[in-house]
C-alpha cells in the first residue's frame, strides 16, 4: 500500500483588526487558506491534512523549526535563519509531499493538485 500523500498548511496568526488594511488583507488570505483546504480535502479523501497553527503557542516552535527546514530545502537559507522575524512575509505557506509548494500566499488549487500528483 502506497504512503499518503501529505499536504501542510503554515497558517498565520490572526492580526489585530486596529491594524486597519493589514487586517483586512491578512484576513482575506486566512478566507482564501481555509477555503484551500476545504475543497483539497473534498477532492482527496485519502491525503493526510496537516494545519499547523503560528497562534498556537503550545507547537509555535516545532512549527517554525519544521517551515525553516522548507525554507532552507527551498533554498531561502536568508528567510529560514531568521524564521521567527519573517514570519510575515511567509506565511501563509504550504508544502505538499515534504517539499515546500508556495510561501508568503495562498497557492491556486490547481498547483496543489499538480503537486498532488507529482507526490
Amino acid at each position: 500500500m502506497a504512503t499518503p500523500k501529505k499536504v501542510e498548511f503554515f497558517i498565520p496568526a490572526p492580526s489585530c483588526a486596529c491594524s486597519g488594511a493589514s487586517f483586512l488583507r491578512d484576513q482575506e488570505k486566512l478566507s482564501r487558506m481555509l477555503a484551500l483546504m476545504e475543497e483539497v480535502e473534498e477532492r482527496f479523501p485519502g491525503v493526510e491534512l496537516a494545519r499547523y497553527d503560528m497562534a498556537d503557542e503550545s507547537a509555535y516552535s516545532d512549527n517554525l523549526k519544521t517551515l525553516a527546514r522548507y525554507l532552507r530545502e527551498a533554498g531561502e537559507e536568508d528567510f529560514a535563519s531568521r524564521i521567527a522575524f519573517s514570519l510575515k512575509f511567509m506565511l501563509p505557506a504550504v508544502a505538499v509531499g515534504g517539499k515546500l509548494l508556495a510561501y508568503g500566499k495562498v497557492p491556486e488549487v490547481e498547483e496543489v493538485v499538480a503537486a498532488i500528483g507529482a507526490v
